[in-house]
Parts: structure tokens; sequence; C-alpha cells
């Protein structure tokens, strides 16, 4: 039998190799079983969703700071 906890543990496993759109999912999915936890699982989603939070946050800030590296194309059209 599945615990709350082996569910948890394999998300935040899962989490380490997740794009964004699954971080997401994950959160979903943790939100749609957080009221069937007890207090000590509901404590570990909750540390869960922290960290899920922080690993999408980290990737969206790498993603708009890659965007800043190069100029538009048309900027580089124009100087052209």
């Amino acid at each position: 039998m599945t615990t709350a906890a082996d569910i948890l543990n394999a998300i935040e496993a899962r989490a380490e190799r997740a794009i964004v759109q699954e971080l997401r999912l994950l959160r979903n999915e943790i939100l749609k079983l957080r009221p069937a936890f007890n207090p000590e699982d509901h404590d570990h989603a909750e540390a869960l969703l922290l960290k899920l939070g922080h690993i999408e946050s980290s990737q969206i800030a790498v993603a708009c700071d890659v965007e800043h590296l190069a100029p538009p194309l048309t900027v580089v059209a124009q100087a052209a």
C-alpha cells in the first residue's frame, strides 16, 4: 500500500528534473491530495509546495535573464 509520504517523496524526486509546466501539475496534484493528509504529511506537503515554487521561480528567472542577453531580431536587422 502506498502511503502519503511515499507519494510526496516520489513527487519530490520527480521535481528535481521537471520543467515549469510539470512542476505546476505536481503542485496541483499535491493540492488535490492535501485534504486527506495527516498532520505530519500535511507539513511535508507544505514544505514540498514551497520547494516546487522555488524550483519554478528559479527556472523562470533563468529564462528571463537569457532573453536579455540577445538583442531582439528587429534591432539586429536595423543595425545591418
